[in-house]
């Protein structure tokens, strides 16, 4: 009994000079989901996914690196992976490369570069309170648009810099490395608010003459919280493709197109009770518009783990393209 305490306590001693010089934090969430799917005129089909529509996977393992370096300036570096939580399907293998970057902050201010989410996607991606699931607006939910220059993917080769003050928080990233072809692009927020309400201006410019598929989104969005209810409205013109719902990416004559989506919640004890409504108003040329619902409930066991259950439905111009899912799932993070 001696000899453990003994070594726990040497091993101890020689810990603490490590985690007085850095942080590391260990965080990550998995999910799975069931459901009832039908897309287009094709049968429906009980299927399982970490998000059912084919959104991406929520599930990844985050490594988070913080070193004092004294004079309120700290060194940060992230490494992050998404993986599938049914086999390598769903939408994810095992492991997808997300986030990797290092950088620095102090109080007020931080800079980092690597591979990034872009600023265009971070600033009001939570304003969607069924983001990460089969409910959510994003991509082919038909309420966001998708991509690495929407609300979905990553920005290779990338700065950034930003601030936070006096209410305002705000970035920029610039896209430097020239090995992808989309050096000169770059994306931008500026938000203003607090915890009860937020709004948001965001755009975000992609470069890359070679694919002629140079072309800009913008947003407006705000969000507020009343009580136990919650509220969101969330506009984008949007030319940068990826949408997966009818519209084209943007090329010579093609249109930009309009999302309109709007959100509604309200919280009872440890239930959340959430729906979403938006249209996309597409150009003459950009393909189909169309109209998408999201409705569900949440069940929060903790901040950490929830199981939830709702109706998904798209309708479009092009019926090929229309979906509809009853969607049941379960989310632990750590």
């Amino acid at each position: 009994m001696n000899k453990n305490l003994l070594s726990l306590a040497i091993i101890a001693a020689m810990s603490a000079p490590l985690a007085a010089q850095a942080e590391i934090k260990l965080s990550g969430t998995l999910q799975a989901e069931v459901g009832s799917l039908e897309v287009g005129n094709g049968d429906r089909q009980t299927v399982t996914s970490n998000t059912i529509g084919g959104h991406g996977s929520p599930n990844k393992m985050r490594f988070d690196v913080s070193h004092k370096l004294g004079g309120g300036l700290t060194a940060i570096a992230r490494m992050d992976w998404s993986f599938g939580a049914f086999g390598n399907s769903g939408g994810a293998s095992n492991f997808t490369n997300r986030e990797k970057y290092v950088g620095l902050k102090a109080s007020m201010a931080y800079f980092k570069m690597g591979r990034l989410q872009g600023l265009y996607k971070t600033s009001t991606l939570g304003y969607d309170k069924w983001a990460g699931t089969g409910l959510q607006a994003r991509h082919g939910g038909g309420g966001m648009s998708g991509g690495a220059y929407g609300h979905t993917g990553f920005i290779n080769n990338a700065l950034e810099a930003g601030f936070k003050a006096s209410g305002f928080k705000g970035g920029l990233q610039y896209v430097a490395g020239e090995n992808d072809g989309n050096e000169g692009s770059y994306l931008g927020a500026l938000q203003y608010g607090n915890k009860a309400w937020e709004v948001t201006a965001s755009a975000a410019h992609l470069n890359n003459d070679a694919n002629n598929t140079d072309g800009t989104n913008w947003k407006l969005a705000g969000k507020a919280k009343f009580g136990k209810m919650y509220m969101a409205l969330h506009y984008e013109s949007v030319e940068l493709g990826d949408h997966n719902m009818g519209i084209a990416a943007k090329s010579d004559g093609v249109d930009s197109t309009d999302y309109l989506m709007g959100q509604i919640g309200y919280s009872i004890g440890r239930i959340d009770l959430n729906a979403w409504v938006a249209g996309i108003k597409a150009g003459d040329n950009a393909g189909s518009d169309a109209t998408s619902y999201s409705l569900g409930a949440k069940y929060n066991f903790s901040k950490k783990a929830n199981v939830y259950a709702g109706w998904h439905k798209a309708d479009s111009d092009n019926d090929a393209i229309d979906n509809e899912a009853f969607i049941a799932g379960m989310r632990v993070g750590f």
